[in-house]
């Protein structure tokens, strides 16, 4: 299976995006981790680095896939067909969608990354031992360098320390995992500031995260609402963007006009509001001022974050409604939305009765799914570049209880 996909990868060849490029030409506001693992391909081997760093993502899936393959099998006792469809469906994106093994982008390392973690995690949910929680601080933290969205797992795993500690009955000295989890987001945002300051010459964190953030805000408003704003550079930096907004026609109230689904429009056009717009003006908006490029980030960001919680709380019930709307894409209809809490309710009261290590996996798998795709449909838009990672947990669910029915079927007869 392996030598078959890894074949297919190859006469694909290489892929590029437009993101590729701000990766490769070490842009700011990339997290740190893919930069620096193209940068030193591209020292050793100069422009002849593709086929390596191909070939090194591909190997990098190969090993965590076979390592998840191997705690689920000692598991769940799992025969040959069970394995090989697992490892069909954990590899396939390597084959389909936007071929992640063979993009020059970060996802082909955070997708066997965030297998590794979720292994590690779930052999610690299964055996109520703390130790593998322990060893996926490593590959979290790495995890969290190469897509920041992924810190949400943080606070997942620290609630499953607490309830290994809890079952568990231990001193206080083995709650050091738990402790460590609590600082990895905090150790990864000086690590960010301390890769900015030696690449860039500032030490500062990541700059572009309220630019995101007030995306939404942005296209939910309104000509009205820059009467929420003081501060003269939050009224003239609202005017500009909403103005550009609207002859663009990117604001609700334009897609509502066109008879247009407004988180589709939404979805569709995410880098011309955020990205042309609400960056790329703000950038020109400081430029004028004197600032340099990176003062220019920094001050924007400083001004979104201002202007996000005015926006946020005036105009709540909207922005969770339109949150609403977002996360049920995620999942591709309301009815998987449904369908997973419903899995995360009933395996939660199967796991307090039962301790089922089948539905330890149901329940940890179905909740990490939904954490990412919380905070991808409140900061971004809900594409499946960024919520692809879970898309397995439905299939494997389905083929280990199968699996455990056929057994619990053979051994009554």
């Amino acid at each position: 299976m392996y030598l078959i996909v890894g074949c297919i990868v190859a006469i694909r060849g290489p892929f590029y995006h437009p993101d590729s490029f701000a990766f490769l030409e070490m842009s700011l506001n990339r997290s740190p981790v893919y930069v620096l693992f193209l940068k030193s391909f591209n020292l050793i081997f100069g422009d002849h680095y593709v086929w390596p760093v191909i070939t090194v993502q591909f190997l990098a899936l190969v090993c965590a896939t076979h390592y998840l393959l191997n705690i689920l099998e000692k598991q769940f006792h799992l025969n040959t067909i069970e394995k090989l469809l697992l490892q069909f469906i954990l590899i396939s994106p390597s084959i389909y969608f936007n071929y992640t093994t063979g993009a020059i982008l970060s996802e082909a390392l955070s997708h066997p990354l965030i297998l590794i973690v979720f292994a590690l995690g779930f052999k610690a949910f299964a055996t109520v031992n703390l130790k593998p929680l322990l060893k996926s601080i490593i590959p979290l933290y790495f995890l969290i360098m190469t897509r920041g969205q992924f810190v949400v797992i943080v606070p997942v795993f620290i609630a499953l320390g607490i309830y290994i500690n809890y079952q568990k009955n231990v001193d206080p000295k083995k709650w050091i995992p738990v402790l460590l989890l609590i600082i990895v987001p905090i150790f990864t945002n000086y690590s960010e500031r301390l890769y900015n300051k030696l690449m860039f010459g500032y030490f500062e964190s990541n700059t572009m995260n309220y630019v995101h953030l007030i995306s939404t805000d942005f296209y939910l408003s309104e000509p009205s609402t820059v009467a929420l704003f003081k501060d003269p550079n939050e009224i003239e930096y609202f005017k500009i963007v909403h103005q550009s907004l609207e002859k663009a026609g990117l604001t609700k109230q334009s897609a509502e006009a066109r008879k247009e689904l407004d988180v589709t429009v939404f979805n569709d056009n995410f880098s011309k509001i955020c990205n042309q717009r609400i960056q790329g003006l703000g950038l020109v908006y400081f430029k004028e001022k004197g600032l340099n490029y990176f003062e220019q980030n920094k001050a924007l960001n400083r001004l979104c974050k201002g202007m996000f919680f005015k926006m946020v709380t005036s105009n709540f019930k909207n922005r969770m409604y339109f949150f609403v709307k977002n996360l049920k894409i995620t999942y591709g209809s309301a009815k998987y939305l449904l369908l997973f809490v419903l899995l995360i309710f009933y395996s939660l009261l199967k796991v307090h009765k039962t301790k089922s290590t089948l539905f330890k996996f149901i329940l940890l798998s179905s909740v990490l799914m939904l954490a990412n795709n919380m905070i991808i449909a409140f900061i971004i838009h809900a594409i499946k570049r960024y919520t692809f990672y879970f898309d397995w947990i439905l299939f494997a669910i389905m083929i280990l209880v199968f699996s455990e029915l056929s057994k619990k079927n053979r051994y009554e007869n």
